[in-house]
This record gives C-alpha cells, sequence and structure tokens, in this order.
C-alpha cells in the first residue's frame, strides 16, 4: 500500500501551529480539510461490498463472544476504581454523514477537577488508572465490536469522527482500526508536545488532514488481504512501529519537536 501521492504532500508544510500549509514552493495553499481529500478519492468495490459486511461479521461476532469475559472483568475495574458508567457513549458521524452512537470503556473521571481540550494527550489529568492501561492496550476499543455488528463500523475503515470537528461525507463504513490508526498508535505522546491552547486546533489542521490521506489511499486500494493484514497489524501491535516514521520528511516539520 502506498501511503502518499507525490502531488499531496505539498499540503503539508505547517511549521508551527497555526500557520496555513504551504505548496512545495512556498506559497500558502489554505489547509488541507478533510472534506475536501475525500471528495478527492474513489473508493475500491470492497469498501462498500456486501462481502466486506460479511466479513466483518463473520469475525466481529464470535470475538465479541471470545471477549465477554474479557470485557466483564474490565466492567468491574471500571466501576470499583472510578464513579461513573462503565461504557462511554458518543455521538459520531458514519456512512454517509449519517450519526451514530460510538461505545467505548470510560477511561476518564466523569466530573473531574481539571479540564482539558476535547482530544485527548499523553498525561491528561481527567484519564482514570484503570483508564491509562485500557488506552495504552487499546482494550477500551472493545466495545466497538458492537457497533460492528450492528452495522454502524466496520473492522478496518476510517476513525469515525466527531460532528463538530468534521464535515466530510463517508462512502464506507467507519473502522475500529485503519491505517491512520496504525501510523498514529502514539498520538496521545505527539499531541502532548503541543501547547494546551492550541491542541485541538493542531488535531483538527495538522494530524487530521494526514490522517485523511492514510486512510483514503487505504480506500483507493483496499482488499480482503490488505484488511486481514491491518487486523493482524493490530492485533500483534505491528502497526505501533510504523508510527511517523512513515511519514515523509515534509510531514515531520508540522510534527511538534522535542525542543
Amino acid at each position: 500500500m502506498s501511503y502518499w501521492s507525490s502531488g499531496y504532500q505539498g499540503l503539508l508544510g505547517v511549521a508551527d501551529i497555526g500557520l496555513p500549509a504551504q505548496d512545495a514552493a512556498g506559497g500558502e495553499t489554505g489547509y488541507a480539510t478533510e472534506a475536501e481529500l475525500f471528495r478527492s478519492f474513489a473508493y475500491t468495490g470492497w469498501t462498500t461490498s456486501a462481502r466486506k459486511r460479511v466479513f466483518d461479521a463473520a469475525i466481529a461476532v464470535p470475538a465479541l463472544l471470545a471477549f465477554l469475559p474479557l470485557m466483564g472483568a474490565v466492567a468491574v475495574l471500571i466501576k470499583f476504581t472510578s464513579s461513573g458508567p462503565v461504557l462511554f457513549r458518543q455521538e459520531r458521524v458514519g456512512l454517509g454523514q449519517r450519526p451514530f452512537t460510538i461505545y467505548k470503556f470510560r477511561t476518564m473521571v466523569p466530573a473531574s477537577h481539571c479540564s482539558g481540550p476535547s482530544v485527548t494527550r499523553h498525561g491528561d489529568c481527567r484519564m482514570t488508572g484503570i483508564g491509562r492501561v485500557l488506552r495504552k492496550l487499546k482494550l477500551d476499543e472493545i466495545p466497538q465490536l458492537f457497533n460492528v455488528v450492528r452495522g454502524d463500523m466496520s473492522l478496518v475503515g476510517p476513525r469515525p469522527k466527531l460532528a463538530e470537528h468534521e464535515q466530510m461525507y463517508l462512502f464506507c463504513r467507519p473502522g475500529i482500526t485503519g491505517a491512520a490508526t496504525l501510523v498514529f498508535a502514539r498520538e496521545e505522546e505527539i499531541l502532548a508536545k503541543v501547547p494546551e491552547e492550541h491542541v485541538e486546533t493542531y488535531a483538527v489542521h495538522v494530524l487530521n488532514p494526514i490522517k485523511a490521506k492514510l486512510d483514503l489511499d487505504y480506500a483507493h486500494s483496499a482488499t480482503l488481504r490488505s484488511d486481514l493484514r491491518m487486523l493482524l497489524d493490530t492485533a500483534f501491535r505491528l502497526g505501533s512501529r510504523v508510527r511517523v516514521e512513515h511519514l515523509p520528511e515534509l510531514s515531520k516539520v508540522s510534527l511538534p519537536s522535542n525542543s
């Protein structure tokens, strides 16, 4: 799979928070929104096929049954270590821009003494102790198997978006995992390097367009084989080793430095 096309790279010359993107010659082009990117690509037949839906159900249903004991144990830990519901529910945008409720294990304190941006980063004071472990191991995402069984989501695809962040039209179901999810397995650590007042702007205007291009390249050439490979990468956490190192040099300048 090719994660990048040369014609797109010029849109990512964002050196500092809040600056507009530049083309290869240094001229400002404005932000490359996810909506613009998604309108520029066509999905493969696999991403919208009934075969993919059957594939999702054939894996999600047995996986959900297999994970029930673990889910029960996690639910008990959440309930006895912090007040509030076991599950976190939130409205997201799905296929055809239709809203649906996504399910996750709750990893934050419902009424925290501290506040923060809508995106989460490493060291967030709103996180519970068990929540940090769940996020690190990606176990908080397991309840989304319910979403896959219901048909709201797919196993592999672009991540479902918050309605207030995105105004794009998805032509395939959002996924639990995908190209962008694997590359940005440590997104919270990247965002931890950004000043808190700029985190949301940085996530929306810098990281999200990169993620959109990764997901679009997947959707443009997706097959049963590529879905299986991404699921295996997710299961064995091989994708966590890909991270930002696989992005081209032009996009790396848009990421916060250690200085």
